[in-house]
């Protein structure tokens, strides 16, 4: 990693003197700043709360009562996820850290980490030391040096591929460990599969309706493997932050919230094949819930933890349009720390707020240039005290600490076309 040294050392020091815990303040323990950081895209409480009710999502259920929790506003007009999750890391606005698609120019060709023009939160934390597992975050091909272990987004492309990506993962050495831990698709079983389908008999369904069935097998699978590669992780370094993330919720609301909403949707869909993939969704919300128990599990129950979704989702709109049109502005946000008051309820916060609370949870103080605010709301008296300070102890900046151009990567043409093709199947490109 190159830092722009002269401002980038400024930085540096001015983090250190707050670190030491200047005007009084005894520093915090470094254990005590770890944090775990789960991403649930398009998560949205117009669903999730609905479940709960009915009993479901006990993890989630209670790890709010644990948390403090709230909606998270996202930008509107809606927008993409890789915008929406660069602008969370990096706390600024996206004419600033540079990521605004998913492809560029008129052949399409996927947009790739070189777009990244601001630090990420994994940058920042690395000037001071401090280690991050990252997997499957949007527009991470190719895996660049940071502070710990990121594996990219282009994990579940090219399986069919003699030789994995280069740089589909660092530091490089880890790539065989974590390419082992893919999921095929294909390797998924019937009992598995039926958890999400109401069916005796998976061999009819997937004869009768095989793209559905194919994409509920792409999609399982792709959230799997990552599941996997973080559990080697965590078992093998207790990373300052660990930031797990589930695409897939995202991908089965586009595909399959039609069939939940029969009566809003444009498709057309007899009876029996809205009976068999209505309830998709909810199981896979069910299943993430279950992910979700086992990660936070990883690691000692008073670890500070974060939930979180970057929008919220509506489902099907009248005039029949698809993407980001299906997206709602509202996410969700729930924060685990002894800053913040155990079930305490906010209004909402913003979506550039998230970056400087997670600065605050990790002991740093946000940028000046970072529009957001931290989260106050919900906390404890001696967590506002603490927080209000890092407020008033904002360093300049740290774009300083952008990352140096990265290692190209490889494009392989057939990556590129199964990316677009999925992009194409979510309704996000034509």
């Amino acid at each position: 990693m190159v830092f722009a040294k002269r401002n980038g050392l400024l930085i540096l020091a001015a983090v250190l003197v707050f670190l030491t815990g200047c005007g009084g303040e005894e520093p915090v323990e470094p254990d005590a700043q770890k944090l775990v950081v789960i991403g649930i895209d398009s998560a949205d409480w117009g669903l999730l709360d609905p479940m709960i009710d009915e009993g479901r999502l006990p993890n989630l259920k209670a790890f709010r009562d644990q948390a403090a929790s709230g909606r998270m506003k996202t930008f509107f007009p809606l927008e993409k996820s890789p915008l929406l999750w660069a602008s969370i890391l990096t706390g600024v606005r996206p004419e600033v850290h540079g990521v605004a698609n998913f492809v560029k120019g008129s052949d399409q060709k996927p947009v790739t980490g070189s777009a990244w023009y601001a630090p990420a939160i994994w940058d920042m934390i690395g000037a001071v030391g401090k280690t991050t597992a990252v997997a499957g975050m949007w527009t991470t091909y190719p895996a660049r040096p940071i502070s710990g272990v990121m594996v990219s987004d282009y994990l579940p492309y090219g399986a069919s591929r003699e030789k994995p990506l280069a740089n589909l993962v660092y530091p490089d050495s880890l790539t065989e460990a974590v390419v082992a831990h893919r999921v095929d698709p294909a390797s998924l079983d019937a009992d598995l599969l039926l958890r999400f389908i109401n069916a005796d008999d998976l061999a009819a369904v997937e004869e009768e309706y095989p793209r559905d069935v194919t994409k509920l097998r792409e999609i399982l699978a792709a959230d799997m493997g990552y599941l996997a590669v973080m559990r080697m992780l965590a078992q093998q370094q207790d990373f300052d932050r660990f930031f797990f993330y589930l695409r897939g919720p995202d991908m089965i609301s586009h595909h399959f919230y039609d069939f939940m909403k029969p009566e809003k949707a444009h498709l057309q869909m007899t009876p029996e094949k809205v009976a068999l993939f209505k309830d998709v969704v909810k199981k896979y919300y069910d299943w993430s819930d279950e992910v979700t128990g086992e990660v936070l599990g990883w690691f000692p129950s008073n670890r500070q933890a974060v939930i979180l979704s970057d929008h919220g989702f509506y489902g099907p709109r009248s005039s029949g349009d698809k993407g980001t049109a299906e997206h709602s502005e509202w996410g969700i946000f729930l924060v685990r720390s002894p800053l913040y008051e155990a079930g305490a309820r906010f209004g909402h916060l913003e979506l550039l707020d998230i970056c400087p609370t997670f600065l605050a949870l990790m002991g740093l103080p946000p940028a000046k240039d970072m529009p957001g605010r931290i989260l106050v709301e919900g906390a404890t008296g001696d967590g506002r005290a603490r927080l209000e300070k890092m407020e008033s102890q904002r360093v300049d900046s740290y774009l300083p600490l952008r990352p140096a151009v990265g290692p190209e990567g490889e494009r392989d043409p057939g990556v590129d076309e199964e990316i677009r093709k999925q992009l194409r199947s979510l309704g996000y490109i034509k």
